[in-house]
């Protein structure tokens, strides 16, 4: 390739590395999340950051002209306070919602105008209340003053001409009474359920489309609120023909609570999963995944040249490793890759894939400070300990946990799940044996590339997804050291931390 093709493609990826209105990049969808995501039903979208949510949701925006799709990006509130969360979300809904009926008027016959004009009114006076609802806190004291009437009988007597008459004299007072009435925002909104409802089907009915409320980063909603921000869309979506397409990272959500009742958005029975993820546990199909992104991209800029050229065979597999199957981080990646070689490299080896996985470590870290917000710290603590006892006394990439220990250690389980979320671990094998074998059944792990000590590390064993062992046999990852969960959980008890992770339910 080169190096005019080489800067057409570079320049094309950066570009459209992060989804926006203008991005052009297609979704590459060899699983069929398209089609699946068209369905009216609730869904929500897991994916770790960079895996393609956001284009996803563009593209099923962009191609279904049967459904109006009404997005907001849960980011925009990340530092809001809870319920004013809900109350801008719904804000952004019923804004976009009273936009579509105005532009609907260009075709509307004269005797609709009048049911547009009607419905764009009601919609404005609900945003102007919850407008004065976001200026209140979110629990208030209101005064009520009433007047009440009392009687007051009186009687009188007069004598005329001998005669006695009694007078009988009804007066009124008022008495005004004044007393308190403790107001809770979020029970204020879900006492407007009923009437939003019915505006919902309303405007549905006028428009003749159902509704896709498209609520993506749903995982920078404040995680003890999300369960209660989930439920409440929920209830505005059922019985409607509203459907919720929620876009999150699945162990940073907590969809559901279950306590006396249960709270929130219950997976296969209120909406159904869909899966974005590609791992390490199908290498084959993320190799083929990241060639088909690769061609894309070239067939977007004109450029028909192999990459094949560009990296060696080991240095290709190196880079799909690295980027531990998510796309935008493969993408940023050959980015730094292919400017090591517009300036004047000739091709890219397995030390170079591993010095440009460290310097975006950074990146990496910055994106896990900012999602994983208020367990950030618990969460440094258990990967600081996996880095210790793998990279550096175990010198190597890879490591295996008895899955049967694993449900002892509730939190160790929690923490290796969330960092696989945040891209610094990465799951190789869900069920494989050790060697040699113990009758037990493990989860292998690497840990991400960027955590290497260096390019080229000394007296460090490196395995790779499918490498054999000496002996011929697949998974030479079966030998990789087992993680001592009792050991582990000690060194985090040690620590004093206040708090615990906050353990999923799925």
């Amino acid at each position: 390739m080169s190096d005019k093709d080489l800067n057409a493609v570079l320049k094309y990826i950066e570009e459209n590395i992060r989804v926006t209105d203008q991005t052009t990049i297609e979704y590459i969808d060899p699983r069929g999340h398209i089609s699946r995501l068209d369905s009216k039903q609730n869904q929500v979208i897991f994916g770790r950051r960079g895996s393609g949510k956001s284009l996803l949701l563009k593209s099923i925006k962009e191609r279904n002209e049967e459904v109006l799709c009404f997005k907001t990006n849960l980011e925009d509130f990340k530092d809001i306070s809870f319920p004013n969360s809900i109350i801008q979300v719904l804000k952004s809904f019923l804004s976009q919602l009273n936009d579509e009926i105005g532009k609907s008027r260009s075709w509307l016959a004269l005797g609709r105008i009048k049911k547009s004009t009607l419905l764009k009114k009601e919609i404005s006076s609900i945003i102007k209340k919850l407008d004065k609802q976001l200026k209140r806190p979110d629990t208030y004291e209101e005064a009520i003053r009433t007047k009440q009437g009392s009687k007051i009988d009186g009687k009188s007597e007069a004598k005329f001409m001998q005669n006695s008459a009694s007078i009988g004299a009804e007066l009124m007072e008022e008495v005004e009474v004044s007393k308190s009435i403790r107001f809770d925002k979020l029970n204020t909104l879900k006492n407007e359920l009923t009437e939003l409802k019915d505006l919902i089907n309303r405007c549905s009915s006028f428009l003749e489309k159902p509704f896709f409320l498209i609520l993506d980063d749903f995982y920078f909603v404040k995680r003890n609120d999300q369960p209660y921000f989930a439920d409440f869309f929920h209830r505005l979506s059922k019985n409607t023909n509203l459907y919720l397409k929620i876009a999150t990272i699945k162990h940073r959500s907590s969809l559901y609570l279950q306590n006396e009742t249960y709270i929130g958005i219950e997976l296969g029975h209120d909406a159904q999963a869909l899966t974005l993820d590609y791992s390490l546990e199908n290498f084959d199909a993320l190799v083929q995944f990241t060639r088909d992104l690769l061609n894309h991209v070239k067939k977007k800029v004109n450029v028909s040249d192999d990459s094949k050229k560009l990296l060696t065979t080991n240095a290709s597999k190196l880079l799909c490793l690295a980027s531990g199957g998510v796309p935008r981080d493969f993408l940023s990646l050959f980015i730094r890759l292919g400017n090591k070689l517009i300036e004047g490299k000739k091709s890219i080896t397995k030390p170079d894939v591993i010095e440009v996985a460290i310097e975006n470590l950074s990146n990496k870290l910055e994106a896990f400070k900012t999602d994983s917000a208020e367990e950030k710290e618990i969460l440094e603590n258990y990967l600081q300990y996996i880095r210790e006892e793998i990279v550096e006394k175990k010198r190597t990439n890879s490591f295996l946990v008895s899955n049967s220990d694993m449900v002892k250690y509730s939190q160790i389980d929690q923490a290796i799940k969330e960092l696989i979320d945040l891209r610094l671990l990465h799951i190789v094998n869900s069920n494989t044996s050790s060697a040699p074998s113990d009758g037990k059944r493990y989860s292998a792990y690497m840990v991400d590339i960027g955590l290497y000590p260096n390019s080229r590390p000394t007296r460090f064993r490196q395995i790779e997804p499918g490498e054999k062992d000496e002996e011929g046999r697949k998974d030479r990852i079966r030998s990789a050291p087992k993680l001592n969960l009792e050991k582990f959980s000690k060194h985090i008890e040690s620590l004093g931390l206040n708090k615990l992770l906050t353990e999923t339910q799925y």
